[in-house]
């Protein structure tokens, strides 16, 4: 049986005899009565197809809590600051972090107002004093605060390049099922791309070029007058990126597996690829937004202190279980090899002289985007 997302893709090569793989992801995510996210309403936690940070554990609201204190005292401590998560899905996130700052940070508390921002919702508006947005661009311009993000560009779509004598684009076509064509790019931007960085690909190695977060990160920098964008996703500097992944990083997500085929399973799976930094960097610089610091999120997260949530559990003690989950969270969201090496934090800041967070004190990596 096919998925509506199925069905609109089907349909759309049969106008066209083929379509570009980043209109194939945008369909299969997002298509509105089929889509991955725009149709499930279990994609998260444990009973869903991923974890993120927030499904961990709690105490990464907390410990962020701090540094997002540091950024509006940076910020000059203004009166009205608006905090923007964009890609909010459930919004627990917003939850925890509130809840945190609400008791450590009282005087912060009265000067924020929140957004979660996020494709799926199906009706904006205010909820428990939290404003809930289907796009960034609902925002007004001029804001002062935090844009923040969490696994949000890696879900974005993407277009699929592979080298030859030049570059060549690969796009979904259908002939007893789905499969691949190389063609001419689709615009020139994909080729401009790769000048821009300053990366010759080589013969025969494939690539994830996502246009969509280069222009996400522009309109985020449209609207940001005073403040700070903070990216944590899973992705890599672009000298690092295209040189060590000749096939690409294309993966999907199907209830806490992984493949790397993303013609099964339409609109009930979710599609990704690492996140190419030095491009988010490069597009914000051009449109004034500097790079605070970039570095893993186990190093940000240790700089933070999050090693002082530790619970001890005595020799003998009764009932010790609830104190062994909560440590196992925190050695989730910090390990080398896991959460802790994959996930990177980028912050960037217009309008903030010369700013020094805390988060980038044990090891900022922003020297090689």
């Amino acid at each position: 049986m096919t998925t509506p997302a199925e069905r609109e893709i089907l349909r759309r090569i049969e106008q066209r005899e083929a379509i570009t793989f980043r209109e194939f992801m945008e369909v299969a995510l997002y298509h509105p009565d089929g889509g991955y996210y725009t149709s499930k309403d279990k994609i998260w936690g444990r009973e869903g197809d991923y974890i993120t940070n927030t499904d961990v554990s709690p105490i990464f609201a907390r410990v962020l809590a701090g540094e997002f204190h540091r950024m509006w005292q940076l910020c000059g401590s203004p009166g009205e600051f608006v905090f923007v998560d964009a890609g909010a899905g459930r919004g627990l996130f917003v939850e925890e972090l509130r809840r945190a700052i609400y008791r450590d940070f009282p005087r912060f508390m009265q000067a924020l107002k929140f957004v979660c921002i996020d494709r799926a919702v199906r009706e904006e508006g205010l909820r428990k004093d939290v404003l809930w947005l289907r796009d960034i661009k609902g925002l007004e311009e001029g804001l002062t605060g935090i844009i923040y993000s969490c696994e949000l560009l890696d879900a974005m779509p993407f277009h699929r390049v592979v080298k030859r004598d030049t570059l060549r684009e690969l796009f979904v076509t259908y002939s007893d099922g789905f499969c691949e064509v190389e063609r001419a790019p689709s615009t020139e931007t994909l080729e401009e791309y790769f000048k821009e960085l300053g990366v010759e690909l080589y013969c025969g190695y494939m690539a994830e070029v996502s246009l969509d977060a280069k222009r996400w990160i522009e309109d985020v920098a449209d609207l940001l007058e005073r403040g700070f964008v903070v990216t944590v996703d899973y992705g890599l500097p672009a000298g690092v990126l295209y040189r060590e992944h000749p096939h690409g990083t294309l993966h999907c997500h199907y209830r806490h597996t992984l493949n790397n085929n993303p013609y099964q399973r339409i609109g009930l799976q979710d599609i990704t690829a690492l996140v190419d930094f030095t491009s988010i960097a490069m597009a914000g610089r051009k449109k004034g937004l500097l790079t605070t610091g970039f570095t893993t999120q186990g190093y940000f997260l240790m700089a933070l202190d999050i090693l002082d949530e530790l619970k001890s559990v005595l020799p003998g003690e009764r009932e010790p279980y609830q104190k062994v989950l909560h440590n196992q969270g925190i050695k989730e969201l910090i390990m080398p090899g896991g959460m802790g090496d994959t996930l990177k934090v980028l912050v960037q800041h217009r309008g903030v002289k010369d700013p020094s967070l805390k988060g980038f004190s044990i090891k900022d990596m922003k020297n090689i985007l």
